[in-house]
């Protein structure tokens, strides 16, 4: 019995530490998650009498509501996306999602799942931190009541159709990428090597004659 304990402890060792090395070079698609058995790298020490800064990120929130097969979509400073919005100073994660979408789209809504986390960095735009949540609609009406006055119009657009509607290429790679797997996610972006925003500081020239004409592009204005 001693003999076939030490054999299985040995075993889930070699277990373990199989599960440390991870995958090797993998590359990793768009939003997903790396290194996640890799050991940190503690932070360096603080000097006497200091603290180190903590991260700031603005944290947003928003919800993905569905009605068979179309999907709640607000237009803002002309623009489509999810109904989504800043996070207020001491309200809780999922109440900023309920009022979000409330103030944006009329509907009262339901939160089931988190859906997915997104993610963004940028020199220009700052750090971002969005949660996004599935939701049910339980009453309300559908006419956006945005204090700002931001929002023109909300309605449900064929899921067929989404990328009609959102031109924000981060934005539609975590929600096609959600209604594909319907399980939660955590996608990162760096905004700086998003191929429009480095269009949008290149320089181009005149095109030649008889160039082909460009293909629709993705917004180079993030959407956060």
């Amino acid at each position: 019995m001693a003999e076939e304990q030490v054999k299985s402890g040995g075993q889930g060792a070699q277990r373990r530490r199989r599960r440390r090395r991870g995958t090797g070079g993998a590359q990793a698609r768009p939003g997903q998650v790396t290194n996640t058995t890799a050991t940190p790298v503690p932070a360096a020490p603080s000097k006497r009498g200091q603290k180190r800064p903590l991260a700031d990120p603005r944290i947003g929130v928003g919800c993905i509501v569905l009605r068979g097969d179309e999907i709640l979509l607000v237009r803002e400073r002309g623009r489509w996306s999810l109904p989504k919005g800043g996070l207020e100073s001491g309200e809780l994660v999922q109440d900023g999602a309920r009022r979000e979408t409330f103030e944006e789209t009329g509907l009262v809504v339901e939160l089931r799942d988190l859906a997915f986390i997104v993610e963004f960095q940028a020199v220009t735009w700052g750090h971002h931190l969005q949660f996004f949540y599935t939701g049910r609609e339980v009453g309300g009406k559908l006419e956006p009541r945005d204090p700002d006055r931001d929002v023109q119009e909300a309605r449900f657009v064929p899921i067929r159709q989404l990328r009609e509607f959102i031109r924000f290429r981060p934005r539609l790679v975590a929600l096609e990428t959600w209604l594909r797997e319907r399980r939660p996610r955590h996608f990162v972006f760096n905004l700086d090597k998003e191929p429009a925003m480095l269009r949008k500081r290149r320089r181009v020239g005149e095109p030649s004659p008889g160039a082909r004409a460009p293909e629709p592009e993705f917004t180079d204005e993030p959407d956060l």
